[in-house]
């Protein structure tokens, strides 16, 4: 008797690093806590600040900063919420700002939009920014290291590495285009 309660109590130690690292369909998350903790497969409500390892679903962040590492879905910033993905995020994000430390597929909708990789999709905005393009980007002021396949369109229509008109020539008004 003593023996299967030891292998019970064992077993039981074994599997609960497991169950704490399962996905949960929703979680809250505040500065500092995520209720409950782990992965998001499901929705997420962010308020004010938040940070969680992936999220595949709906992410709602309620003014402040919902901060993932990799993130698959809908992304929306209320009343002044702010989107970051550390590393890849597919899917539409809509905020008064989306912050992509890694790569991006898909569309970003907000006043500042930022990707430090590749992005792959639509960026409307007031500013955009993707180190390389694949895509359309759609503002005031556009840039990008490089444009892949694409095209920019906005008043200001910055690419590092030169424009339709000359590789020497960063910078071009209203349309610049690589295909």
């Amino acid at each position: 008797m003593k023996m299967k309660l030891a292998s019970i109590i064992v077993s039981a130690a074994l599997l609960a690093p497991a169950a704490a690292m399962a996905n949960t369909p929703v979680q809250l998350s505040v500065p500092g806590v995520n209720l409950p903790s782990g992965n998001v497969t499901g929705a997420r409500l962010n308020v004010l600040y938040g940070h969680t390892s992936s999220v595949t679903g709906v992410n709602f962040s309620l003014l402040g900063l919902s901060d993932i590492d990799t993130f698959k879905g809908l992304n929306f910033g209320l009343a002044f919420g702010v989107n970051r993905t550390r590393s890849m995020m597919t899917g539409l994000e809509f905020g008064l700002a989306n912050w992509n430390d890694g790569n991006a597929k898909g569309a970003d909708f907000g006043a500042v939009n930022y990707t430090a990789g590749n992005f792959t999709g639509a960026q409307f905005g007031t500013f955009n920014y993707a180190g390389s393009l694949n895509g359309l980007q759609f503002g005031l002021v556009n840039a990008t290291d490089h444009i892949n396949k694409g095209i920019q369109i906005g008043l200001i229509n910055y690419d590092k590495s030169g424009t339709f008109v000359s590789k020497s020539l960063p910078v071009f008004p209203i349309v610049n285009a690589r295909f």
